[in-house]
């Protein structure tokens, strides 16, 4: 019986007999998606909004606010197995903003009425003091999305669809680098000591998985309602690592 790692993890996990599954990888090899397929996971209000999210503050500058806090403990903990093949690879294991950053990206392509030619995107990271560009990122995995992380700066004038930042980057530091007159279509902006880059996936190091962010969605990219899904998406994809590490 073939079976992924991360497969055969969450089989133990949620108590589930892989002999009993369909594997849809090569040559029959049960993936993880097959084992949550054949066990979805419950959803409560603890671990999953059911309901859809609004803005939690008036409109700012023609982007629609969201506020949020999720816990990404369950996201810590499946995530190991892949750090650690990526730590081989990268020599170093990557962290938890490397997830948000995919999340987002996910989130945002799954409103088919989001009309960008790429999904290129512009981090700011330790206070704006690091940046980094990753061009056409719908396409990227985990590990790209590392790699590129890691070592892209941006060019100059660069126009993101997506800008990814912490709290204490200014607004004028964003401005400094985007090109002359650019809104981006989204905007994350993390929030207090969120896991970022210097917490490792899958480390035991982490005081709390609590995750607070702010989300903007611009008004003239997408309507509220095309907004309120994609928040709604954002909140589950960081509460469900399976969906989330999954190349569409």
């Amino acid at each position: 019986m073939l079976i992924s790692p991360l497969a055969k993890k969450l089989c133990a996990e949620l108590g589930v007999d892989p002999t009993c599954l369909r594997g849809t990888g090569p040559r029959g090899r049960i993936m993880a998606e097959d084992v949550r397929a054949g066990f979805p996971p419950e959803r409560n209000d603890s671990t999953l909004a059911e309901t859809e999210s609004h803005p939690t503050r008036a409109s700012k500058d023609g982007y629609y606010v969201y506020d949020d806090t999720v816990n990404m403990q369950a996201l810590a903990q499946i995530s190991l197995p892949i750090a650690l093949q990526c730590e081989k690879l990268l020599e170093e294991r990557y962290s938890l903003f490397t997830y948000i950053v995919r999340a987002v990206v996910k989130a945002c392509l799954s409103a088919s009425e989001w009309k960008v030619d790429a999904v290129d995107l512009l981090l700011f990271e330790r206070d704006g003091a690091r940046l980094a560009a990753v061009t056409d990122a719908a396409s990227k995995s985990i590990y790209r999305l590392s790699k590129e992380i890691g070592k892209s700066s941006p060019p100059p004038d660069f126009c993101p669809a997506i800008v990814i930042c912490d709290a204490h980057t200014s607004r004028s530091r964003v401005a400094d680098v985007l090109c002359p007159g650019h809104r981006p279509d989204f905007a994350l902006v993390v929030r207090g000591n969120s896991p970022k880059d210097n917490i490792r996936a899958g480390g035991d190091d982490l005081s709390s998985y609590e995750f607070s962010y702010t989300f903007y969605a611009a008004q003239s990219a997408v309507a509220l309602p095309v907004a309120n899904r994609i928040a709604t998406e954002l909140h589950a994809l960081l509460f469900d690592p399976v969906r989330l590490l999954l190349i569409d």
